[in-house]
């Protein structure tokens, strides 16, 4: 997993350092470009004339460089209009006051007459400020584009992610019914009953074979879409029921209860089976009178309700581990589908009942991956 480091917010001293550098660089050349304007090269001012560049720029520059990143990210949590009005009556209270103080520092080191203090700090005042609006304008323009770009980096790389989940879930169900399905007591039950039906029954020993070959390869296939249509699944899960069928003969029996409208509706692959495969191993295998599997899919509420339900003793919190089982296809279904899916377990008085439910919208549509 990989980690992104953080940039670390800087501390005053640094802040300090780099706004006396910044005003320093900024100094020089509109000192030079004022006294050589208003002197026309005047020596004898320029000593004058960079001292007052001095002023304006260091009392200018560490007033609103300290002063408005700290405002900016308090008053900008603000819900607008207020947000920007705050900001406006930050840069006017700044501006009056850090001009008051440049006015008298000029006075005082006799730069300033005293029938020019109000005046110039007016009109100082007002030309500062439009200068800040129009730079806080822009600032918090690139802010708003800057906080969307990010905005939508994160959600590209969070879709990324939960495909990138989608798909080592996918393939982790995909290795685990094929294992299912290759496990040995599996394939050594079902070539068995094979085995002994070529002598006894050849034709339906023939349709084992081809049963069996048929559920090998929709597991190995089933995973090329992110969803198959429910009548696939269907199909699948016969196969999967005929073949224990013939193993446990009279000690499983089972129904399939869905509408033929609904079939063409898509779900993602073997979302029944692991289901049916937990009522098998849960509720058949270990009682010898057997049990029942039943399965169907109704609509309710704008949702497709599939069903598998049997009449066992219920299921432990062994089928939840991590990452298998009922656990992974709830994940899986979660990746595929989002929030809006949903696997639950309800026991019964004659048995425990599994139930997904799936949006309908999201089961409209092949989606391949």
């Amino acid at each position: 997993m990989n980690t992104t480091s953080q940039t670390q917010p800087l501390s005053f001293k640094v802040r300090f350092l780099r706004l006396i550098l910044l005003n320093l660089g900024l100094m020089f050349p509109i000192g030079l470009g004022i006294w050589w304007f208003q002197t026309g090269g005047d020596r004898h001012q320029l000593v004058d004339h960079m001292l007052m560049s001095f002023i304006h720029s260091n009392v200018y520059g560490m007033s609103f460089g300290l002063t408005m990143r700290p405002l900016g990210e308090r008053l900008g949590a603000i819900r607008f209009p207020l947000n920007w009005i705050s900001i406006i009556g930050a840069l006017l209270l700044i501006t009056i006051l850090s001009t008051f103080i440049i006015q008298i520092c000029l006075f005082g080191l006799g730069f300033l007459e005293p029938n020019l203090f109000w005046i110039e700090w007016f009109f100082k005042s007002v030309v500062v400020m439009a200068i800040a609006s129009v730079i806080a304008t822009m600032v918090g323009v690139y802010d708003t584009y800057r906080d969307r770009i990010q905005a939508t980096n994160l959600q590209l790389r969070t879709q990324e992610l939960e495909k990138e989940r989608a798909l080592k879930l996918a393939t982790e169900a995909r290795l685990a019914s094929l294992e299912s399905r290759l496990h040995p007591h599996f394939l050594f039950n079902t070539l068995n009953s094979i085995s002994a039906l070529i002598s006894e029954d050849p034709a339906q020993a023939e349709q084992m074979v081809q049963r069996l070959s048929s559920l090998l390869r929709k597991s190995l296939d089933a995973f090329s879409n992110s969803r198959v249509p429910l009548s696939e699944e269907i199909k699948l899960v016969t196969d999967y029921l005929e073949i224990e069928k013939v193993r446990f003969r009279d000690r499983l029996s089972y129904s399939i209860d869905v509408d033929p409208t609904l079939a063409m509706f898509e779900v993602p692959p073997l979302t029944l089976q692991p289901l049916v495969e937990n009522s098998i191993k849960h509720a058949i295998a270990p009682r010898p009178s057997g049990g029942t599997v039943r399965i169907s899919a109704s609509v309710d509420d704008k949702q497709l309700v599939l069903d598998v339900w049997d009449d066992g003793p219920g299921f432990d919190a062994s089928c939840f581990i991590d990452g298998h089982g009922l656990d992974s296809l709830r994940a899986r279904l979660a990746s595929i589908i989002g929030d809006q899916a949903s696997l639950n377990i309800a026991e019964q008085q004659t048995g425990t009942a599994v139930t997904i439910r799936l949006p309908i919208a999201a089961c409209v549509g092949v989606s391949t991956t």
